[in-house]
């Protein structure tokens, strides 16, 4: 690498990953392993030097909103107007670092995720990770309150966020993201499918009821010897449980009559092959005792085809402290997902008409 680079971080990558998983901006990997402080730009004539136009776009760089921007000697940081700096580690595993152009990097989304990851709260950043390995994003990716966009590819995949956390052995902010990480679903289609799916297989302690963690959208094949029972060569549930359960989440589009058809035949051919299925709403997460039924009703068909260690498990969950757990859980997942729900403003209404008063 020759010349200065800008390594951009913080609060600027909010703004700069959604847009290169849109396809809005492109970035491609370096290869790089180290950052020469030698090459970090961080005064005045490094930063006149470098052109910011693959972020023309994104960012708007005022003296109240600079550019955050990383370095990888502490004493390079600078007060420079404009521009706000961080420390990025010399050392790092090989797809940390991406290029917008040769002048301005940013960390891979993997990287950007243990960055965020120790900031944010245990269910904050496992709810992260299923937005980055899923197919909806926000347009600050982990924060509710922002537009979200569906049908999406996936940034990474969670093969390849756990490869690079195992390699990242040393980095700030690692130890939070691998707790978090390993409760990370991949392929959701949306932030209620990830609460209705981590409320299920999440540990106890955790506020989860420890149920098998479940597949998310996976394409499951029809055998050949019972494709006379059914219309279709495969077909995809919400939430599976492989050959047990099909948890389905019907959101606001599934009242689309022609999805409703299409939702009731899915539905049929599946029962047909014997797998049961469960219909869930935004009824189902409304209340904590909704969202208690409806774990029930899982484990109760889980427990089916599992036997005895399902029933353990479900006899443990009637422990009032775990109880306790779930509704705790319950509400701050919600909160995570919709903060509008739970604004200051609306406080006073909400203790007289908020839905989640049964809890």
């Amino acid at each position: 690498m020759s010349g200065k680079v800008l390594v951009l971080a913080g609060k600027t990558l909010d703004k700069v990953m959604p847009a290169i998983r849109s396809g809005r901006i492109r970035a491609k990997s370096t290869g790089l392993t180290s950052l020469d402080p030698g090459n970090c730009a961080c005064t005045a004539s490094d930063v006149r030097s470098i052109s910011l136009a693959p972020l023309a776009t994104i960012v708007d760089v005022t003296d109240s909103n600079p550019l955050h921007v990383a370095v990888s000697a502490s004493e390079l940081r600078r007060d420079l107007r404009g521009f706000e700096f961080s420390l990025f580690p010399r050392e790092f595993p090989a797809g940390t670092l991406w290029a917008l152009s040769p002048q301005v990097l940013v960390p891979s989304f993997s990287r950007y995720y243990v960055d965020k990851a120790r900031m944010l709260d245990f269910e904050e950043a496992v709810l992260l990770g299923m937005e980055l390995c899923g197919h909806y994003a926000h347009d600050v990716p982990g924060n509710g309150g922002s537009r979200c966009e569906f049908l999406v590819e996936p940034a990474l995949t969670y093969d390849e966020l756990l490869e690079y956390l195992d390699s990242a052995n040393g980095m700030r902010g690692i130890k939070a993201a691998r707790t978090a990480a390993r409760w990370v679903a991949e392929n959701s289609y949306s932030p209620q499918e990830s609460i209705l799916a981590l409320e299920q297989y999440l540990m106890p302690m955790r506020g989860g009821r420890g149920y098998p963690k479940p597949q998310l959208n996976p394409t499951v094949s029809v055998p050949p010897d019972m494709r006379d029972l059914v219309a279709r060569e495969s077909f995809k549930p919400d939430i599976y449980w492989e050959g047990l359960l099909d948890l389905e989440y019907d959101g606001g589009y599934h009242v689309d009559p022609a999805q409703v058809e299409r939702d009731k035949a899915r539905a049929a051919d599946i029962l047909a092959l014997g797998i049961p299925v469960i219909q869930a709403t935004r009824q189902s997460l409304s209340t904590c005792a909704d969202a208690e039924r409806l774990g029930l009703q899982v484990g109760k068909l889980l427990e089916s085809g599992l036997g005895a260690p399902m029933t353990r498990k479900l006899r443990r969950l009637d422990d009032p402290d775990l109880r306790r757990a779930r509704e705790s859980l319950h509400i701050k997942l919600k909160r995570i997902v919709n903060p509008r729900d739970f604004s200051a403003r609306d406080a006073s209404r909400r203790r007289e008409f908020d839905p989640w008063d049964p809890c």
